[in-house]
């Protein structure tokens, strides 16, 4: 399982709380969506946010170099 917590995930949080955003990802569900991303090796993977990118962020930290 990806272990890697994204780096720039403290900045997106901060902006989460000054937009008074409180449904952004939870870590849990951010290591599931890293761990689902690193299964699928030179992927292609789309995601839908709704929030500040914390999903993507997660998403991103789980794809390798040959993902899209």
């Amino acid at each position: 399982m990806p272990s890697r917590i994204p780096h720039f995930l403290p900045a997106l949080r901060a902006g989460a709380r000054r937009a008074g955003f409180s449904l952004s990802c939870e870590e849990r569900t951010g290591n599931l969506l890293a761990l689902l991303a690193a299964t699928r090796p030179a992927g292609r993977i789309l995601e839908l946010g709704t929030g500040v990118g914390e999903g993507t962020a997660w998403l991103l930290s789980g794809m390798d170099s040959a993902s899209a």
